[in-house]
């Protein structure tokens, strides 16, 4: 965001420092109670961050019909993993993050993100380089989740947002798999929402995109997802209902009545999309403003 700035007031300051990686602090806010910012990005909230997290994990894992082995890169407050895992159809979820001692810090300083979901059995913890377990790894899953940081020029989250990555992710992907990422701002950065978009599209069958109002991120946020089995928008509602009754836990966003709606982009947001032509690859991937 070149050309503003939010404000924030901070009751505590629970941790300020640098990993090997990014600059990581910790605070307890007025108005979204405790917030983790990343490199001075603000990552997510006490007050809002089931929206994102419930957001970027079920439709996905619906759209597969009985996901049983789960990839998430990134996702370092183990909120992902604490989604992922309330399927009880899911067997085994691996999680892999480059900054160990992150996700050390949200344990430590952030467990009610996580809920159990370090402890729990299914989960297998990798710190490692997303691209670099994807290319090496020779395991195979259902569902993938890209919980990422924005593209920002220097860092590592670059080349996740690749034509080459999506194809490495599909290649890891079993019969009707799913993938799915998060896609920055689209009000700060409509342009790479669409870059992504078409590069899920140059690489998968069905590919969506969609949206939702995340208010400490001031922004409707985007996601895509790309599907090897069927479409997110053909799944019958009375299936969805189904599902959810059997999930470990309460979700307080998303239901059945919203995950339709989800997929439904204000026209403004479809007509840029769709202007939109580029694709990011390797060799001329896209970033965020910053």
């Amino acid at each position: 965001m070149p050309y503003e700035a939010h404000l924030h007031g901070v009751k505590q300051v629970l941790y300020n420092g640098r990993t090997r990686y990014q600059q990581v602090d910790i605070v307890e806010t007025y108005s979204f109670g405790k917030c983790l910012f990343l490199d001075g990005k603000l990552q997510s909230c006490s007050y809002d961050e089931y929206v994102y997290h419930e957001v970027l994990v079920h439709p996905a894992m619906m759209t597969h019909p009985e996901p049983r082995r789960v990839l998430i890169i990134g996702g370092g407050e183990g909120a992902t993993a604490r989604e992922a895992l309330r399927y009880p159809s899911v067997e085994k979820v691996v999680m892999v993050d480059i900054d160990g001692e992150l996700v050390d810090l949200c344990r430590r300083y952030m467990p009610e993100w996580g809920q159990g979901a370090f402890e729990d059995s299914r989960l297998e913890l990798v710190i490692d380089d997303g691209r670099k377990y994807v290319e090496e790894t020779e395991e195979l899953f259902d569902v993938v989740i890209l919980d990422l940081t924005d593209p920002l020029p220097g860092t590592p989250s670059v080349y996740l947002y690749t034509k080459e990555f999506y194809e490495m992710i599909r290649g890891r992907l079993r019969p009707h798999g799913v993938m799915v990422t998060q896609a920055t701002s689209l009000r700060y950065s409509l342009d790479t929402s669409a870059k992504i978009r078409n590069a899920v599209a140059a690489v998968f069958p069905i590919t969506r995109m969609y949206a939702a109002s995340i208010t400490s991120f001031m922004s409707l946020w985007g996601f895509v997802l790309g599907s090897l089995g069927r479409d997110p928008l053909s799944i019958p509602h009375e299936e969805i209902s189904s599902r959810l009754a059997s999930l470990k836990g309460e979700l307080l966003f998303y239901e059945e009545e919203l995950h339709r709606s989800l997929f439904h982009l204000p026209r403004f947001v479809r007509d840029r999309v769709y202007a939109v032509k580029d694709i990011p690859t390797d060799a001329n991937p896209s970033f965020v403003p910053f």
